[in-house]
This record gives C-alpha cells, structure tokens and sequence, in this order.
C-alpha cells in the first residue's frame, strides 16, 4: 500500500481496521506530526491473530510498518466495538 494514499485517508482520533499477514488489526488512530509516514502508530489495539485463534489487546498501543497493510478500512466507533466484540466471541464463544 502506498504510503501517501494510506496517510491521505486517515484522520488522527478514528478507528480503522488493517489487514496484515499475521491478522486484522482494529485501533485509534494517532498520527502526530514527528513521525514518519513509513509508519501507523494506534492506541487501543486488538489483533485478530486467526493463525493462534485468540485476539491480542494492546491498550498502550502499536506502530504498525505501512509496508506490512495489505489493506484498511475506516470503521465508526460503533463498527470498531461490534467487531471485536464479535472476534472475542468467535475465539472463545463461552465468554460472555
């Protein structure tokens, strides 16, 4: 994925969801000006690692490499809970 194409669609403050190799991604954005474009960094993250069979929640947050999005999607704060919402009961369907 093209760096500029990725930063240009993003807002600071917004949930998104990035596909990757090892899984799907779901965080906030946090884009400070310092940093470089060669990199996405989110707070509030969970990964859906489907190889493990488990989500991961980083509550201090992740720098993702741009180079490692295959893709992305803007989801609404709602879209963002429902899905890992969603994930956490597929992976352990007794929780809840």
């Amino acid at each position: 994925m093209k760096e500029v194409e990725l930063f240009e669609q993003m807002k600071h403050g917004e949930p998104v969801l990035f596909v990757t190799a090892i899984g799907y991604i779901i965080g906030i954005t946090d884009i400070p000006d310092e940093i470089p474009h060669s990199v996405v960094k989110l707070k509030d993250v969970y990964i859906n690692c489907v190889s493990a069979s488990r989500v991961n929640r980083f509550s201090k947050g992740l720098t993702i490499s741009v180079d490692q999005i295959i893709g992305f999607n803007v989801l609404t704060e709602e879209e963002r809970l429902q899905t890992v919402t969603n994930w956490q009961v597929s992976m352990a369907p007794s929780i809840g």
